[in-house]
């Protein structure tokens, strides 16, 4: 077998590395790059640059170096280079140094960790000193605010930790839920009406009462609540005189659950967290009745209705043709009411005078009327002897002349289940202002009673 050789019988190198061929370096200054003309001899046939022979020994100052350096004597000897470098000397560190070099570098790390720390808590205690007092605007934080607020919770514990969180979530973490702090003074604009929250309003948590009256003073009916004891939201809706107002409001179907609505935002802006209506009661005074009308015909049945409560105030047409006398469609809503009320499911009370309008059925033949339809026959009323206590509240004053004030006197009585009817003596303008005077004596003790025995627990002392 032949032996690898190249065209001029020269042996060829296998190896993975090669040889590389010989190459020419040529010298030249260092500030002035390559010389433009080749150095004299290095040129032959073909202008091409010749290396030197391999057996000649280069002359040192041909390479550039300094006298000396070249001379065989110092050949083999270490060459002491601490002047020629640019950068001076060198040796390897001593253990010390590198101990203290050690030492530096740690304390730079926990000189940076310290600070991290320092703006962590300042920064927690800053958002605390802005954290609002409820769980909703807690939530609402960002999660980086929450993490530094809850991280430095760490540092402190028992009172402390009440400084650094809201309330209620300081209460979770102890297994219970103070209650909101509620705005309690001015009011709330809503669809036609305004929303008060009563001094007496102190829901134990997001859940609350709703009354929901119609037609009445505002004042009258906040004092009203309160003086009652109420806890409860309480709205006052007034459309205009007479039921034909409220009757053509109420009638386009879903402005009852706008106004819950309304009245959710309302009480979310006056301190409650996402709030939750638990209970409704809808309260009238004379044309007032128009509105509950038509809520009870297209509510579509969201809400918890508890109580129905009417101050002289239910009226319908005559229909001479049916055996009571009245046109019993336009009570049809108000007695599918009495009904639930006669089975304990709802509140349902009414107070009316003896003012007979002529022009259509009286608020006494409506109440006999709808305490018929609960009890499926007629009812007779047994007389009625005991009065409610006369109140006199500072929102009444200038609302009837106090030599016209009148005294509410019972005259007849009479209940079917929840369904609960109470006549009183009178007949003039002066007696039907009296049922809204006196609502805080007569119609909202019941509900406040009502609403008592609901079970609701009783918000935690501050």
């Amino acid at each position: 077998m032949k032996a690898n050789v190249r065209a001029d019988r020269s042996p060829v190198d296998l190896s993975l590395t090669p040889t590389p061929p010989p190459v020419t370096v040529v010298q030249g200054s260092p500030d002035r790059g390559l010389p433009l003309d080749p150095p004299p001899g290095s040129l032959e046939q073909g202008s091409l640059l010749v290396p030197p022979s391999l057996g000649a020994a280069p002359d040192p100052l041909e390479q550039g170096l300094a006298p000396g350096l070249g001379d065989p004597a110092l050949q083999g000897a270490p060459l002491h280079l601490a002047e020629a470098g640019p950068y001076g000397s060198w040796s390897a560190p001593s253990a010390d140094e590198r101990r203290a070099r050690r030492w530096s570098a740690l304390g730079a790390f926990v000189l940076a960790a310290a600070t991290v720390i320092v703006v962590v808590v300042l920064a927690a205690r800053g958002i605390a000193a802005r954290m609002p007092v409820n769980a909703e605007a807690f939530r609402a934080m960002t999660p980086v605010s929450r993490a530094l607020l809850l991280a430095s919770r760490s540092a402190r514990e028992g009172a402390a930790a009440k400084v650094l969180v809201a309330p209620e979530v300081f209460a979770r973490w102890q297994g219970a839920t103070p209650p909101p702090e509620i705005r309690h003074d001015g009011y709330a604009s809503i669809r036609g009406g305004v929303l008060f929250t009563p001094e007496t309003f102190t829901p134990a948590g997001s859940s609350y009462d709703l009354v929901l009256h119609f037609h009445g003073s505002t004042q009258l009916v906040r004092e009203s609540a309160e003086v009652a004891g109420l806890n409860a939201a309480v709205a006052v809706i007034n459309l205009g005189i007479g039921s034909g107002a409220y009757e053509d409001h109420y009638a386009q179907p879903g402005m009852y659950e706008s106004l819950l609505a309304d009245i959710d935002r309302a009480l979310a802006q006056r301190g409650l967290p996402t709030p939750r209506l638990r209970r409704v009661a809808l309260s009238s005074w004379s044309a007032g009745y128009g509105a509950i009308a038509k809520i009870l015909e297209l509510r579509r049945g969201i809400e918890r209705l508890d109580a129905i409560l009417v101050t002289d105030g239910i009226h319908c047409g005559f229909a001479p043709g049916h055996p009571s006398g009245l046109n019993n469609l336009q009570l049809a809503s108000f007695a599918r009411a009495a009904q639930l009320a006669a089975s304990g499911q709802m509140l349902f009370t009414i107070t009316h005078s003896e003012i007979d309008p002529i022009a259509y059925a009286s608020s006494s033949a409506t109440a006999d009327y709808l305490l018929g339809a609960a009890a499926g026959h007629p009812v007779e009323r047994a007389p009625a002897w005991a009065a409610p206590p006369h109140l006199r509240l500072r929102a009444a004053e200038g609302a009837v002349s106090r030599k016209l004030e009148k005294q509410l006197v019972p005259t007849t009585e009479a209940s079917v289940g929840e369904l609960r009817v109470r006549g009183f003596r009178g007949n003039t303008p002066e007696h039907h202002m009296a049922h809204l005077l006196q609502m805080a004596s007569t119609v909202l003790p019941e509900l406040v009673d009502r609403w008592r025995e609901g079970g609701d627990r009783p918000p935690l002392e501050r």
